[in-house]
């Protein structure tokens, strides 16, 4: 089992400039959680996935998310910024959609017991991703008139790619997700705890907030380099990985832990 978790999270750092995070992101994250969780929440998590770890899943919604009936999740993975509140196809109000989906499965799986055990497998590989793209700073949609794309050197690149991996590539260049989890999961229990009062509606809003700071640091002349635009917000990187995290444990326990 360990060969093919390694072997998965392998591929996924390989295609890491893909997807929010990369897969050594959404793997950090779920390292953390992992470490986190109680005996029992991660007993009765594993019992769903066959004896493997939710890091094996980590970015797992990535790669399924084309291919009916799996396309019905590719909207899920983006909360939409408030002030430019999009529509559906018939014109109602789009609520944020990872926020709004992590919400459902939370109040689905209030009892786990008495679902079907692939609604709770698939359950638990949703939440293991969808909270980890919560947090990630580019997937707050923002209006068309932020500056949505930027320079790194000669090259015009979009910010959500600029985040898929290159920011954090730059940064950790080397380290495994699980060592960049060793590294990052040094609060104590009191901080950790902290961290994981509050809601998703919570987590949300503080979301927001990151997003817009990632955002506004990007210079004036959209000019992006490792030493200035990365090394700003390398720590907004580290904390959203860190905090989802913990607050993944806080769900999968709340959930799991009975």
């Amino acid at each position: 089992m360990k060969r093919a978790i390694l072997s998965l999270l392998l591929a996924v750092v390989a295609t890491g400039s893909l997807w929010a995070w990369g897969g050594q992101g959404h793997s950090t994250v779920a390292y953390i959680a992992e470490k986190h969780l109680t005996p029992r929440a991660k007993a009765n998590i594993e019992s769903y996935l066959n004896g493997r770890s939710i890091v094996y899943y980590a970015a797992w919604m990535d790669f399924n998310r084309t291919d009916p009936p799996m396309d019905v999740t590719r909207d899920w993975h983006v909360d939409y910024w408030t002030d430019e509140m999009r529509t559906d196809a018939n014109g109602n109000p789009a609520p944020p959609c990872s926020v709004s989906q992590i919400k459902r499965i939370v109040s689905e799986m209030g009892d786990f017991r008495t679902l079907s055990d692939s609604l709770v497998t698939i359950n638990i590989k949703y939440l293991t991703h969808l909270v980890g793209d919560m947090h990630c700073p580019v997937h707050i949609d923002f209006p068309t008139s932020r500056p949505m794309k930027v320079k790194e050197g000669k090259t015009t690149i979009k910010v959500h790619k600029m985040w898929d991996g290159r920011v954090l590539d730059s940064k950790h260049n080397g380290l495994s997700p699980m060592q960049m989890a060793v590294e990052l999961d040094r609060y104590s229990a009191t901080e950790i705890a902290a961290f994981q009062a509050g809601t998703p509606d919570d987590w949300h809003n503080e979301c927001l907030e990151y997003s817009k700071r990632a955002i506004d640091m990007i210079p004036a002349n959209k000019q992006v380099d490792y030493e200035t635009y990365f090394n700003k917000v390398i720590d907004i990187a580290e904390n959203r990985i860190t905090l989802a995290g913990y607050r993944l444990a806080a769900i999968l326990n709340s959930i799991f832990d009975k």
